[in-house]
């Protein structure tokens, strides 16, 4: 709650100073349409013009302010959407914008908004994230008992939320003091001390979460001090009588009294399929935007209204969605997609416009117009979508 004010309040001193915005603070709140296909109450670029100036023209010593504004008005979430640009002017009167951004869609709103306010000589440096400088090494795990992640690497941080021993990150980008921007499994941004991250390539990333999981119920110390806290997951290599064997993430061995943890399998849990078969049971149901039946449903309804069939009551935005559940993939790796999983992607804009269901084998259920349907991941399938595949941001595991 602190960070979400923080933001909020600068945020609003931009608006303030920019002075000619008429800004409505109940209407910021106010969440997104449910959303289909390029939601039609959600902020655009020309309203967003509108309201940074009036007359459409901007002025250059307010570059900074309209950045804030974009940043309030078309990133959805900070927390989720690395988003860090500085905007400034060259001795040749161009713009030059440095930082980075989670998705190239941020990055090319960002530049088409700034297009718009007439700043038509922007020298882009923009970095998308991941970083190439990262390497083959994009992904991670939490090595010590605990570490937190912050929104700065400077004294004047905050904590974002606190990384368990073995929990995964996808890295983003590397700092120059000794930090990691890393994305963990709640799906929240923030730098990690990069000596606490055990730093993995692609397929050790996928080994170590493969299989039967350690998930520890207790703190407990081992024989050798190392304190493991509740709610560490763990990779299993065996059980014993009264204990557990688990692989720590930077190698060796642990020895878990069975009592103070749990032995996780790795399949699909049982609520999932009759979520599926319901979302189903719309297939070929005409899109209509806010519905939640087969009479006609939208993307985040279809999803609802699937998990609601089985006593599950989600938020009705994939806006709002977005925020539950366990990160299992990401734009650049889909390695750990799993039935049951949901789906979020990108519009042209920038922000979450549309969810589907996956059921597997690269293939998930949407509602899009005119009709609800299959999709899939896969180029050689005739399902295959390639816009859609495109705009994939990441992906949330609900039921585990």
């Amino acid at each position: 709650m602190l960070m979400q004010c923080r933001f909020l309040g600068g945020a609003l001193v931009a608006l303030l100073i920019l002075g000619s915005i008429s800004f409505d603070f109940a209407a910021a709140q106010e969440p997104v349409a449910p959303t289909g296909e390029q939601g039609s109450r959600q902020t655009n670029h020309r309203s967003l013009v509108e309201r940074a100036e009036p007359g459409g023209v901007g002025r250059p010593e307010r570059l900074s302010l309209y950045v804030d504004l974009f940043r309030l008005e078309m990133i959805n979430d900070t927390r989720l959407f690395p988003f860090e640009v500085r905007a400034t002017r060259d001795d040749d009167g161009r713009v030059v914008l440095d930082g980075y951004v989670g998705y190239d869609e941020n990055r090319a709103a960002l530049v088409k908004y700034l297009n718009d306010l007439g700043f038509t000589r922007i020298e882009d440096r923009i970095e998308v994230l991941p970083s190439k400088s990262l390497g083959d090494a994009r992904f991670g795990f939490i090595r010590v008992p605990h570490s937190l992640s912050f929104d700065r690497t400077t004294n004047q941080r905050e904590v974002v939320t606190d990384c368990l021993l073995g929990a995964p990150l996808s890295l983003l980008k590397e700092t120059d003091d000794g930090y990691l921007l890393c994305q963990g499994v709640e799906g929240y941004v923030g730098y990690v001390a990069a000596e606490n991250v055990q730093r993995v390539g692609r397929e050790d990333f996928a080994r170590y979460q493969a299989g039967e999981q350690v998930r520890v119920r207790r703190d407990f110390l081992t024989p050798e001090g190392l304190f493991v806290p509740m709610g560490a997951r763990l990779k299993c290599l065996g059980r014993e009588k009264e204990s557990v064997v688990a692989e720590l993430p930077a190698g060796g061995k642990i020895t878990i009294p069975a009592e103070s943890c749990q032995v996780h399998e790795e399949k699909v849990d049982a609520r999932i399929e009759p979520v599926i078969e319901n979302a189903s049971k719309m297939l070929g149901a005409k899109y209509v935007w806010g519905g939640n039946t087969a009479k006609g449903v939208d993307c985040s309804g279809l999803v609802q209204t699937a998990f609601a069939a089985e006593g599950i009551h989600l938020p009705r935005d994939a806006s709002q969605q977005m925020y539950l559940g366990w990160l299992t993939a990401t734009r650049g790796n889909i390695d750990g997609l799993r039935r049951g999983d949901l789906l979020y992607f990108l519009g042209e804009n920038g922000r979450i416009s549309h969810t589907a269901l996956y059921v597997g084998e690269g293939r998930y259920l949407e509602a899009v117009r005119p009709v609800v349907r299959y999709t899939s991941f896969d180029p050689e399938s005739e399902e295959y979508d390639a816009r859609r595949a495109a705009a994939f941001c990441f992906a949330k595991r609900l039921l585990d």
